[in-house]
């Protein structure tokens, strides 16, 4: 074989890698979404855009080579199809370190709201609803602006709003008790698939009401900020 058809194979080898982590991203969303454990998911979501990332490397090597000199803009288009997945990976971990590795966000860090329903919706293998001193104190480093939403509206008319707001925002309401006002419902989150769960305790303050959320990821260590900015969310919507 001469050393421009192996050249040739290599570059055809390495666009067809690119395809192939191009698909397996969205193939390992769907195989989550399918009951696959989310860790795999994962390892293959990773693993596409790490193996992408080397493709993209070893063609503009070969780009650069004298034996491609004549046809370089030609191998350097063959590192599109791996773009995407190191795009998207590196958008994640770009905000990996931001964040503290916890996923139990709430506006009461001295009395949290505590789940009732939710505890059988969440299943065995999700994380614990136990409370946790250490992820307390973490809240209250990194998420120091969290507080209870403090209304004028009497405990009544308060929970009324925070169903219709939690229903605008998607959020799937499995228990609405305005006897003892409280709301759960678990959030979707678009990608994977993942599920949230958040309770809403609506109590009397004086002559209005005070309201505090509990946002809580059922798998994972750290949720990336997603239960602090679906607090803040709902707390801007109110």
């Amino acid at each position: 074989m001469t050393e421009a058809g192996s050249n040739s194979r290599l570059i055809t080898l390495l666009y067809r890698a690119g395809i192939v982590c191009l698909l397996l991203m969205p193939l390992s969303v769907l195989a989550v979404r399918l009951g696959v454990h989310f860790r795999i998911g994962l390892l293959l979501f990773a693993a596409s855009g790490l193996l992408a990332g080397v493709v993209i490397v070893l063609l503009i090597i070969v780009s650069m080579l004298p034996r491609s000199r004549d046809r370089r803009g030609q191998v350097l288009l063959k590192t599109l199809p791996a773009v995407p997945p190191v795009l998207l990976l590196s958008a994640i971990l770009s905000t990996a370190g931001k964040y503290p590795p916890i996923h139990d966000i709430t506006t009461d860090t001295n009395e949290p709201p505590l789940f009732d329903a939710g505890v059988d919706y969440r299943g065995e293998e999700a994380n614990t609803l136990d409370i946790k001193p250490d992820t307390i104190a973490q809240q209250q480093e990194f998420y120091p602006d969290l507080d209870s939403i403090i209304t004028e509206l009497s405990p009544e008319k308060a929970f009324e709003r925070a169903v219709g707001i939690a229903e605008e925002m998607g959020w799937d309401i499995y228990n609405s008790d305005p006897t003892n006002g409280l709301i759960e419902a678990e959030y979707t989150s678009f990608w994977f698939g993942f599920k949230d769960d958040i309770v809403i305790r609506v109590r009397r303050n004086n002559g209005g009401s005070e309201l505090d959320l509990r946002s809580v990821s059922r798998v994972g260590v750290s949720d990336l900020g997603a239960n602090a900015a679906r607090i803040r969310a709902f707390a801007e919507r109110y």
